[in-house]
């Protein structure tokens, strides 16, 4: 079945369904407290967020060894396995966004690690309604790579042109370009606004509501 025309409806997770800044805050900063530096803002670490735990400590720590960061990265993954669900909830709307998309299947494209990102859609009950959720760690690739989103498409034997990716970051878009899939991108996220429209996606929701009004008739 499709909805609107699309197959297929590929969702990026942190700043497009659910709203984890404080808790990615929160152990970027345990990271910083443990090497005794000060605590950096949620603006801060929001703006690091996109590629992946080893580029947000890489940025959280600028110049630290590579050894450094190697063991950023384990305390950071102990620290937020633990306190992944603190604040982390879905934006006001986006579940019936997902319960409205039913016609068409869905997946979850992240550059946050898989698990991590199965243990909040399950945390939030919202797991059952997708049907591939793809992490940055899943394969060799991650956005802005095209190799992840054509993934989910041969799994799904989805055609490009049937399918749409949705997300906050510019990543989200290089990627659905490079694949030849049409994007939306969501200005409620953590990429302003204005340098997400700078990359031309293909739509632009200011909310969750906006989508279901494009695509749910």
């Amino acid at each position: 079945m499709s909805v609107n025309g699309y197959d297929l409806f590929i969702f990026d997770l942190d700043g497009t369904l659910v709203d984890s800044q404080k808790d990615l805050t929160a152990a970027a900063n345990q990271v910083r407290i443990v090497k005794k530096l000060p605590a950096l803002t949620i603006n801060t670490i929001r703006s690091f967020v996109g590629n992946g735990v080893r580029i947000l400590l890489e940025r959280t720590l600028p110049g630290a060894a590579p050894e450094t960061i190697d063991d950023a990265v384990l305390r950071f993954k102990a620290y937020y396995a633990d306190h992944i669900l603190d604040t982390t909830a879905l934006y006001p709307g986006i579940e019936k966004v997902i319960k409205d998309l039913k016609g068409a299947r869905l997946a979850v494209l992240t550059n946050k690690p898989e698990q991590f990102a199965r243990d909040i859609l399950r945390g939030l009950s919202i797991d059952a309604y997708f049907s591939v959720v793809y992490g940055g760690d899943t394969g060799p690739k991650r956005k802005p790579d095209p190799a992840p989103l054509v993934e989910i498409l041969n799994a799904l034997r989805v055609r490009h042109e049937r399918a749409i990716m949705i997300g906050d970051g510019v990543n989200d878009i290089l990627a659905a370009r490079a694949a030849g899939v049409r994007c939306a991108a969501v200005g409620y996220g953590y990429t302003d606004k204005e340098e997400l429209l700078k990359h031309r996606p293909d739509y632009f929701f200011e909310n969750p509501e906006d989508i279901l009004s494009l695509f749910v008739r």
